[in-house]
């Protein structure tokens, strides 16, 4: 053979392999290229998903938490502004501050003045007052803590007046106090 033979047959072999490997690459690596482009496509969008989903979950538990303490600040509220008069409550209230610090109390009356009504049409319920006359005997140095107890009180209370007897007594070291109280409610 010649060798124009020789060239003319392996370039017609280069251009058989050349047309086989194009062949093979279109109809078995295209096809899985594709396939392996198609599942990182949704590799990405389910990363992407997850991202999404733990942000929204993270906003719900946000909101969650600040709904419970919401719920915390109206619980609170609700102590120091109930519905309804309390009376027990009050009344448990005044006679542990007053154990605490080491006054007696001698006497309680209660009164109920009648609520201020809003002439406007306000979604704000009126402010009812509940008055308690308290009275009281121990030592004028236990007076000051226990009105300090009632400012601090979760209960929010005004003292209206303090009258103070038995104090022209000589030797009496025991004082009697009367004092009028505000306490409020809704």
């Amino acid at each position: 053979m010649k060798r124009s033979n020789y060239r003319l047959i392996s370039i017609l072999a280069s251009i058989l392999l050349l047309i086989g490997d194009i062949s093979i690459f279109t109809n078995l690596v295209r096809p899985i290229y594709d396939e392996i482009q198609v599942l990182r496509d949704k590799k990405e969008s389910g990363q992407k998903l997850l991202v999404d989903q733990r942000a929204a979950v993270d906003s719900v538990n946000k909101l969650l938490s600040d709904y419970e303490s919401f719920t915390q600040i109206q619980e609170n509220i609700s102590q120091i502004l109930p519905n309804k008069e309390g009376v027990p409550g009050v009344v448990n209230q005044l006679q542990g501050l007053a154990t605490v610090n080491n006054l007696k109390v001698a006497s309680l009356g209660l009164q109920y003045p009648p609520l201020k009504s809003s002439t406007d049409e306000t979604l704000i319920k009126p402010l009812g007052t509940l008055r308690v006359t308290i009275g009281l005997a121990g030592d004028y140095k236990d007076l000051k803590p226990y009105l300090e107890d009632l400012e601090t009180n979760i209960r929010l209370i005004d003292v209206y007046s303090i009258s103070v007897a038995n104090g022209a007594i000589p030797g009496a070291t025991s004082l009697l106090y009367s004092i009028v109280l505000d306490t409020y409610y809704q």
